[in-house]
């Protein structure tokens, strides 16, 4: 049975693996070879024990568990942006758990327990464009495709287009 639950400071260790996990197996073709080859893992537990250490007050992070493993996590800005609300700055699911209504359950969840915390009741993400999967999740679940956006990619600055998601409100969320 899967379970959610806002995450806590011991939990860097097992977010920065998945999501060192997610990026080498989703953004293959996408990000440089020899970047996610290299030691992503250290940069991804430097930046999610800090984001747990010392979280900005509009941060929230939940993350989905199974038999004490986590399956997945997503993180979250309040009102980040005027126009859009709420920005979903990462969503990841573990491989072994993909296809099991996971990531629509954190966003479910999220659209719960954190949404309504929010001033602006809609929330936003971007995807590569060039990740299908995830397009074809964002569209099953209602986003709305808003615009293509040049991004400069981690690692060595060159850029890809992304796709900025939005739903105006949680009840846009199928």
């Amino acid at each position: 049975m899967i379970t959610y639950r806002f995450a806590q400071l011991p939990d860097a260790q097992a977010i920065a693996a998945l999501h060192t996990q997610s990026w080498r197996q989703t953004y293959r073709g996408i990000l440089r070879d020899d970047y996610l080859d290299g030691n992503i893992s250290e940069d991804r537990f430097a930046v999610w024990h800090k984001r747990l250490a010392t979280p900005a007050t509009n941060q929230r992070i939940l993350v989905a568990e199974e038999d004490g493993q986590l399956r997945g996590f997503i993180c979250l800005y309040l009102d980040e942006d005027p126009e859009l609300g709420t920005l979903i700055d990462n969503l990841h699911v573990s491989r072994a758990a993909k296809g099991r209504g996971i990531g629509l359950g954190l966003m479910r969840e999220a659209a719960r327990r954190v949404i309504p915390e929010a001033n602006h009741p809609g929330f936003h993400l971007v995807v590569y464009e060039a990740n299908g999967p995830a397009i074809q999740f964002y569209n099953r679940v209602g986003g709305m495709n808003l615009r293509p956006e040049q991004y400069e990619t981690p690692g060595d600055g060159s850029t890809a287009i992304i796709l900025r998601y939005v739903w105006k409100t949680a009840d846009d969320l199928r």
